[in-house]
């Protein structure tokens, strides 16, 4: 079992990582923004929202390194991904009727957003019967 240290390094660690994932997701987002605007000024603006709501998110796991916020993280990691899933399936009603074609930019993002998902989870978890350093609010 780790030291209470290595559980502090551990998820200043995972805390760092759901942060990078926030950022490249959100940079991808906002320069994809000009051709969806183009395209359909509601999908421009809802790529618009994805790149405040992962700002924020990632602020929030930096600055209150909570359940509630590694919570938050999972959750929007997971929209995105399951909304990119379905409109490239199935497309998004209002937004984009017709499927999207799949891009590689776009699975990149996915893959990224899917590594944030996957640490913000484990944020989450239980270590050694114990709550994870996140709950137990250690600052990164």
């Amino acid at each position: 079992m780790e030291s209470d240290s290595g559980n502090a390094d551990t998820a200043r660690r995972d805390i760092s990582l759901v942060l990078a994932a926030c950022a490249i997701s959100a940079g991808a987002h906002a320069a994809l923004v000009p051709s969806h605007i183009e395209h359909d000024s509601q999908l421009g603006l809802a790529f618009v929202v994805a790149v405040g709501v992962l700002l924020t998110v990632g602020v929030a796991v930096v600055l209150s390194p909570t359940a509630r916020a590694a919570q938050a993280a999972a959750l929007v990691f997971a929209a995105l991904i399951a909304s990119y899933a379905a409109a490239t399936t199935v497309g998004l009603p209002v937004l984009s009727v017709e499927p999207e074609p799949v891009v590689g930019v776009a699975l990149v993002t996915k893959l990224v957003e899917t590594v944030g998902l996957v640490f913000a989870l484990k944020l989450n978890q239980t270590v050694g019967g114990r709550w994870s350093p996140t709950r137990q609010e250690v600052s990164p």
